[in-house]
């Protein structure tokens, strides 16, 4: 059963999801741990509940630019993810990608892909990822179950003082036979590990030294 509850907390944060900050129904506050707040709210023709979560970190524009653009990286903080690799790249800031979520015996594996785009609003500096469903650009494996509805939205907004308000939003339909309230009781596990996840990588040398000419950060 533990195996089981952690499939469901992963899916919730793996991939997926039709977002956006306007909805008509208010976001419900699921679990405040850690400085991450995750709220759920119903969506509709589904029974899985649409996720976010916020939470405020300490890091460069630059460097948050860095690790959420490194495809490669994902299995490192993405909770669950495997395999993650290029599929297409169109651009710095575009590309499609692949990535395998792991799950426990007896349910199969899924795999997601996602054409995610990457880019800075000019006014706020706040960076912006967006990544959608590109489902047919890979034949589907035989053990492997393809997630088909998916996007995905992470909104990194200056605060000032080298701080960083975090947004993500999450709208997914894992598919195959997983009843819907096991993945609704985990949505909030998934969102706490990434995230803290995502610190660590944050503190990587190798993201920490990264110059990308895309990306302008926040005069003192």
């Amino acid at each position: 059963m533990k195996k089981t509850f952690r499939l469901f907390a992963l899916l919730a944060v793996g991939f997926a999801f039709l977002a956006s900050p306007v909805h008509a129904q208010d976001w419900v506050l699921k679990k405040n741990k850690g400085g991450v707040k995750v709220y759920v709210r119903d969506q509709a023709g589904t029974n899985i509940k649409e996720l976010k979560f916020s939470t405020t970190i300490e890091a460069s524009l630059t460097t948050i630019a860095a690790v959420l653009t490194d495809v490669k990286g994902y299995d490192e903080w993405s909770y669950g993810a495997s395999n993650s690799r290029v599929v297409k790249r169109i651009s710095d800031t575009e590309v499609h990608y692949y990535t395998e979520v792991d799950f426990p015996w007896p349910f199969d594996n899924r795999d997601v892909i996602l054409h995610s785009k990457f880019w800075q609003d000019k006014k706020t500096l706040a960076l912006h990822s967006h990544s959608t469903s590109s489902h047919w650009l890979e034949k589907e494996s035989d053990d492997i179950i393809r997630i088909k509805k998916c996007e995905i939205i992470w909104v990194f907004t200056p605060i000032g003082n080298g701080k960083v308000q975090v947004d993500y939003f999450l709208n997914s339909d894992p598919a195959g036979s997983i009843p819907a309230w096991m993945i609704n009781l985990a949505a909030d596990q998934g969102p706490l590990n990434t995230m803290s996840l995502f610190k660590e990588m944050l503190k990587k040398e190798k993201y920490k030294n990264s110059k990308l000419a895309y990306v302008e950060e926040k005069k003192k």
